[in-house]
């Protein structure tokens, strides 16, 4: 049975590892590098086992192998890259050290030493720590965790701290005698239900996450759909009035003469308007700030709000379109919602979108409305927090600030 469990807890180890860097690293993964990652750590782990009798040499090779695969699997740089797979060794070698101390306290120093079922039962609780302290890794240095990630962790936590106890008791039942097949059967299922559940969750939030993305991705589609529309619609009205043009300026010239001045004038006018509904689109040289922008415009002109656009951004930005719809569209349409609850002349709402090599600056403000409408209509509150997440995927940083009669979102953001 020893050498059974020695064996399984190579694969376990494994596993662990798989949990922790695709957590920190997924981003950038390449599959079939991964997979022949992972294949030669568990071999060299299983070799490492039976023929490396000395612990620090199989660790020291296992450990190069996890450096060396980490960095070519999820094309990571050199020093974090080190820093998190050395983080991962250290947390094993934490694990087995406070569990051997742990028992060792209790005077099961020799039961240990000696292996047996209580060495079983060691590994088992070992891995146990190992699964919480990757947890907690995962909340501290994970980037694109989701915004209830921390909330998640909860009942993990729970589930594994329950785990190491019943670790803890199986391992004085095994000292006193009891029967060791059925304990130690459930000690190791107990094992395989902690990382099952982990990896359920994690495929969970990813599916979660993917789905939100999607969303976002159908409503900027949506939303470059309809500036398609408005743009084709605007080039056959500029083909249109291009071909009427002639007979505009000849039809004023025959008014002017005759002195029909204020027929000329109606015309002038007439013509004018038709040029302007031309020119009232937004183009600021990037189509996915295009689309986002055109529709805030519709809508503030619809409902009478002054919105005032300065935008300097370069034809390509390196953040995802859907990112940068749930950026800008969830504010502005926070925005927009807190104008219409108050009166004509205060409905303004300022825009600043301004990139400076590889710094985008975006800055967004809109007078309070009052506390009674803002409750209502929930203006500043869920969508914040999902715009707070695509910032802080996005390597950058979000400030929210309120006069008392001024609100302002200020958000930095590297490209």
């Amino acid at each position: 049975m020893t050498t059974f469990v020695e064996f399984a807890a190579v694969p376990v180890e494994v596993l662990l590892g798989v949990y922790m860097y695709e957590g920190l690293f997924a981003e950038h993964r390449r599959p079939y590098a991964a997979f022949i990652y992972y294949a030669v750590w568990f071999v060299v782990g299983e070799l490492g086992t039976f023929y490396l009798p000395i612990p620090w040499l199989r660790s020291s090779i296992l450990f190069l192998i996890a450096l060396v695969g980490n960095y070519v699997t999820y094309k990571t740089k050199p020093l974090p890259c080190l820093y998190n797979t050395a983080l991962y060794f250290l947390v094993i070698v934490f694990s087995d050290v406070l569990c051997a101390a742990i028992l060792t306290a209790a005077g099961h120093g020799t039961e240990i030493a000696m292996g047996g079922s209580e060495r079983i039962a060691l590994i088992v609780m070992a891995r146990t720590v190992n699964l919480l302290l990757i947890q907690i890794l995962l909340l501290i240095f994970r980037r694109d965790k989701p915004r209830a990630f921390p909330l998640i962790s909860v009942p993990l936590f729970i589930c594994q701290l329950l785990s190491f106890f019943a670790c803890y008791r199986s391992f004085f039942a095994l000292s006193s005698g009891e029967n060791s097949g059925s304990i130690l059967l459930t000690t190791l299922s107990l094992m395989a239900v902690n990382i099952i559940i982990c990896f359920y969750v994690r495929i969970l939030e990813d599916y979660y996450q993917r789905r939100a993305a999607d969303a976002a991705a159908e409503s900027l589609a949506e939303l470059q759909r309809q500036y398609f529309l408005n743009m084709s619609a605007r080039q056959e009205e500029t083909r249109a009035l291009w071909h009427d043009i002639k007979k505009y300026v000849s039809a004023m010239e025959t008014m002017v003469a005759s002195d029909k001045t204020a027929e000329a004038e109606r015309c002038f006018t007439l013509v004018r308007e038709k040029y302007e509904s031309l020119t009232s689109g937004v183009d600021v040289g990037n189509d996915v700030v295009n689309s986002i922008l055109d529709d805030a415009v519709r809508r503030a002109k619809k409902a009478g709000i002054d919105l005032r656009l300065q935008v300097w951004v370069a034809p390509e930005l390196d953040i995802p379109p859907e990112d940068l719809y749930i950026i800008i569209g969830n504010t502005l349409d926070n925005a927009l919602a807190a104008c219409e609850s108050l009166p004509g002349g205060s409905r303004v709402v300022e825009l600043l979108l301004r990139q400076n090599n590889r710094l985008l600056y975006y800055e967004l403000k809109n007078p309070c409305p009052p506390p009674s409408a803002a409750k209502k209509a929930g203006i500043h509150g869920y969508g914040l927090k999902n715009v707070r997440a695509r910032v802080e995927k996005n390597r950058g940083a979000m400030d929210i600030s309120d006069d008392g009669g001024t609100f302002t979102v200020s958000i930095q953001l590297n490209v």
